[in-house]
C-alpha cells in the first residue's frame, strides 16, 4: 500500500469537499425542523434530526457549542453523586449514554481513573459509599458492550491507604483510611466532541450556520392560540435578515432558552434556574486519576488530568444574571483554589493559574428552588402546544452532556409523534460520528495511521491530530501536503500546526480567533498563548478572509479580553 493510496481510501469515508457557512441554504425551502441553538443539545438533536433523513436546520447566534458545551469537566459519568438524590432513572441514562459515547467518539471518548478518598472525617460513611458504588456496577451492567476492548472499564474497588498514595503520593495521609477506585470517562476535547456532531448533521445533508440569530419567531394567530412557523433570522456577520420556515421548531438554546421563548410572549411561557459552575486549571501537580472530594459539606469536586495540567472543578451556585454576562471572577478563582489547597494541598496560588473558565446549567428546577446543587439533572421536553397554546414549537431544558444523544433522541421521537411525522428510528446510538469512523478498534487504526504516515507525518504531531479530529486528521494532513509551511508548528513546544487553522477557517466555519483558539484548535483552553503565536494565527486567518492588520489587532484584544479573569 502506498501512503496517497491508503489516504485516499481512508478519506472516503469522510466527506469531501468544504463545510462552508451558506446562508442561502435556509432561504426559499421549508425544513422539517429547525433548531435554535448550537450547543450539544442542538447539535445533538440535528445530527438525529438528519440521520433519520429530515429536512433539517440549526443555527447558533454565536459560535458551536461557546457557552456551557464548551466549558465542561471534560468528564462523561453517571453521576455518582445523584445516587444519593434517588435520581436512578438519570444515572441509568447516563451509565448507557457513557458506553454509546465511547462507541461513538472513540478518538475523544477514553476510561479514566477516578480515585475516592475515605477519611476520619468523612460525612458520608464508608458503607454508605461502597453501596452506593455497587448499585453504580450494577446500573452500568453493559458498560463493557463494546468492540473495542480498550474502552471497557473496571468494576470499583477497595484500596488501602498506602495503594492510594502510590496512585497519588500528595494525599493528605493525615486520617486517611483507604480509597475507593473506580471508572468513569474523559471527553478529551468537549469543543470538537460539540462540533463533531455539528459537522456529522451537516454531513448527513443539514443546513447549519453559526452567527445567525433568531430576531423573532414567524407565527400565525387564531382563537388565541398561535402557530409558529420558522423564525425570522439575522446574519450577524452582516446584519442582514431573512425568514426560516419549517414545520417544527425546537427552542434549544439552554441558558437562553426562556429569554429566546419570551420573544413570543411579554412574560416568559418558562423560567429556568441557571448554575454557575467554574474551572481553574493548573501546571500538573497531582498524577493520573481523577481525585473525587466529598467536602465536610457534602458537596463534590474533581483534581482531574488533562493533557499536562491539573484540572479543577467544579462550583455549583445560583446564577441571577443575564447568560451573556458569564465571567470568571477573582473571587471565584480564588476560593476555588483555597477550597482545593484544603482537601489536597497543591502548593499552587493565584499567581500559578494558568486559565480559567465559565459555564451555566440550565436546571429544570422551578426558580423558587435556590438549592442548584440537589436540582435534577434531568431533562425536560416541552411540546407548547398542550402547556402555552403555541403550536409548531418545542423547548429542551436541562439534562447535560452525557445523556445529550438520548435528550436528542427523545426530542425527534416527539416530534414524529405528535406532529404525524411518519416513524423513522433514532441511529445515533450505532452510527459514529464523521471523525469516528476508525473501525472496530482505535488502537489499531492508530497503529495503521502510524506506519503509512512514518516519514511524513511525526509521530508526536500525528498522535495530536488522530487525538482531535480522529479520521479527519487526514483532511489537516492533506493542506499540510499541499503547502509544506502549514507543516509548521504556531510556536515553540506547541504540537498545533499552521495547517489546522486553515482547516478551521476553510471547513469548520471558524468566522473569528476565539473560534479558532477555544473551539476548534483548542489552544487557547490551555491558557493564553503568547502574542507571537496570537500573531501567527491572526495572520493565517486573515490572510484567508481578508483582514487588515487593524482587524487582526482588534481579533487578538478581543479574545485576551474575553479571557482574562475580572476583578469584581
Amino acid at each position: 500500500r502506498t501512503v496517497n493510496s491508503f489516504a485516499c481510501r481512508c478519506i472516503s469515508a469522510v466527506k469531501s469537499g468544504n463545510v462552508k457557512r451558506d446562508l442561502n441554504r435556509f432561504k426559499n425551502t421549508e425544513f422539517d425542523i429547525l433548531i435554535i441553538g448550537g450547543g450539544v443539545s442542538g447539535a445533538s438533536i440535528a445530527w438525529d434530526a438528519a440521520l433519520r433523513g429530515y429536512k433539517t436546520a440549526l443555527i447558533e447566534r454565536k459560535d458551536f457549542g461557546h457557552g456551557t458545551s464548551s466549558s465542561t469537566s471534560k468528564l462523561i459519568h453517571g453521576g455518582l453523586r445523584y445516587l444519593a438524590q434517588f435520581d436512578i432513572p438519570v444515572v441509568r441514562e447516563s451509565l448507557q449514554e457513557r458506553r454509546l459515547l465511547e462507541k461513538n467518539m472513540p478518538h475523544l471518548a477514553f476510561p479514566l481513573p477516578f480515585l475516592l478518598p475515605i477519611y476520619k472525617w468523612q460525612p458520608m460513611p464508608r458503607w454508605m459509599l461502597w453501596a452506593g458504588l455497587t448499585i453504580y456496577d450494577i446500573l452500568s451492567y453493559d458498560k463493557n458492550y463494546l468492540d473495542d476492548p480498550d474502552k471497557h472499564l473496571p468494576n470499583k474497588k477497595w484500596i488501602s491507604a498506602k495503594e492510594a498514595l502510590s496512585l497519588e503520593p500528595k494525599l493528605d495521609q493525615n486520617g486517611l483510611r483507604g480509597a475507593f477506585l473506580y471508572y468513569d470517562v474523559l471527553n478529551k476535547h468537549p469543543h470538537r466532541s460539540n462540533l463533531e456532531y455539528v459537522l456529522s448533521a451537516e454531513n448527513k445533508g443539514a443546513a447549519v450556520a453559526n452567527y445567525v440569530s433568531c430576531e423573532n419567531f414567524l407565527y400565525a394567530e387564531k382563537d388565541g392560540q398561535k402557530k409558529v412557523s420558522g423564525v425570522q433570522a439575522k446574519d450577524l456577520l452582516t446584519g442582514n435578515t431573512f425568514d426560516i420556515k419549517s414545520y417544527v421548531t425546537v427552542n434549544a438554546t439552554g441558558p437562553w432558552g426562556d429569554l429566546v421563548l419570551s420573544k413570543l410572549n411579554q412574560k416568559p411561557v418558562r423560567q429556568i434556574t441557571r448554575s454557575k459552575g467554574i474551572h481553574i486549571l493548573l501546571p500538573r501537580v497531582h498524577k493520573n486519576t481523577t481525585i473525587t472530594y466529598e467536602t465536610r459539606d457534602k458537596k463534590h469536586f474533581f483534581i482531574i488530568p488533562w493533557l499536562k495540567y491539573t484540572l479543577i472543578g467544579t462550583t455549583d451556585t445560583p446564577f441571577e444574571g443575564h447568560p451573556d454576562d458569564l465571567r470568571v471572577t477573582r473571587k471565584d478563582a480564588q476560593d476555588l483554589l483555597d477550597l482545593t489547597n484544603e482537601y489536597y494541598p497543591t502548593g499552587c496560588q493565584y499567581s500559578d493559574i494558568r486559565h480559567a473558565y465559565a459555564g451555566i446549567r440550565p436546571l429544570v428546577a422551578g426558580s423558587e428552588d435556590k438549592n442548584t446543587y440537589k436540582a435534577s439533572r434531568k431533562h425536560e421536553i416541552v411540546l407548547h402546544r398542550k402547556e402555552d397554546q403555541i403550536d409548531g414549537l418545542v423547548s429542551v431544558f436541562g439534562g447535560k452532556w452525557t445523556t445529550s444523544r438520548s435528550l436528542a433522541q427523545d426530542t425527534v421521537d416527539l416530534i414524529e409523534k405528535n406532529f404525524k411525522f411518519r416513524k423513522i428510528e433514532s441511529q445515533t446510538a450505532n452510527t459514529p460520528v464523521t471523525g469516528g469512523l476508525v473501525g472496530d478498534r482505535l488502537s489499531d487504526f492508530i497503529r495503521d495511521m502510524q506506519a503509512n504516515f512514518e516519514g511524513r507525518i511525526p509521530e508526536s504531531t500525528l498522535n495530536h491530530l488522530l487525538g482531535s479530529y480522529g479520521v479527519n486528521f487526514l483532511k489537516v494532513a492533506e493542506i499540510a501536503w499541499a503547502d509544506a509551511k502549514r507543516f509548521d508548528t504556531l510556536g515553540p513546544h506547541i504540537e498545533h500546526l499552521s495547517a489546522e487553522v486553515v482547516y478551521a477557517v476553510q471547513e469548520e466555519m471558524a468566522e473569528n480567533l476565539s473560534d479558532v483558539l477555544l473551539r476548534r484548535i483548542g489552544l487557547g483552553n490551555e491558557g493564553i498563548p503568547s502574542q507571537s503565536v496570537l500573531e501567527k494565527i491572526a495572520d493565517i486567518m486573515g490572510n484567508l478572509k481578508g483582514w487588515d492588520t487593524s482587524r487582526k489587532k482588534s481579533e487578538i484584544e478581543e479574545y485576551i479580553a474575553s479571557q482574562k479573569i475580572v476583578d469584581a
